[in-house]
């Protein structure tokens, strides 16, 4: 017999499914490890554009959930939120290898990040902040719950980062 609740989780998952094969672009990382390399090759490109965003402004971005993914996010989305459709956004992307979310949505409580900046230093940050969650990963660190996915296991995580990312990536011109 189907459930009320199962019936539920499907109708809301229908949605997501949906949204996030939207995007024409189909830049996967399956590591940090990957979206630290084309990172890399990003910086030897000099691209100064992310979809709505500037190349800074994506660099600092993704910098942010990083380090926030480890100290905690200044703001949560509801506890009914991160024990239902969050947790389920991050199943649909991690079953789908990808992610898809709005690329201008800043990250809740984050502070305002200017379009223009030092583009070594949003590199260097970067870098660091994909080292230190790494690192959290392999030693077994507590990480944060997720502004909107709540609780999820490290290596899962650190696979939602790697495609948080790759989505970035993809929108660069």
């Amino acid at each position: 017999m189907i459930t009320r609740r199962q019936i539920l989780s499907v109708a809301c998952a229908a949605p997501l499914l949906t949204l996030s094969a939207c995007d024409g672009r189909d830049t996967r990382f399956a590591s940090l490890a990957e979206a630290q390399a084309a990172l890399d090759r990003l910086q030897a490109g000099g691209a100064r554009q992310a979809g709505p965003i500037t190349v800074y402004q994506m660099l600092v971005h993704c910098t942010q959930s990083l380090a926030y993914g480890l100290s905690g996010f200044p703001e949560l989305k509801p506890g009914w939120f991160r024990a239902t459709l969050g947790p389920m956004a991050a199943q649909v992307f991690l079953w789908q290898g990808r992610m898809y979310h709005d690329l201008a949505d800043p990250i809740p409580g984050a502070p305002a990040i200017p379009s223009d900046g030092d583009m070594a230093a949003a590199f260097a940050g970067i870098r660091g902040a994909i080292a230190a969650f790494e690192t959290a990963v392999r030693t077994g660190t507590t990480l944060a719950p997720h502004f909107a996915y709540g609780d999820v296991i490290p290596a899962d995580y650190a696979r939602l980062q790697a495609y948080h990312i790759a989505q970035h990536i993809a929108a660069v011109t």
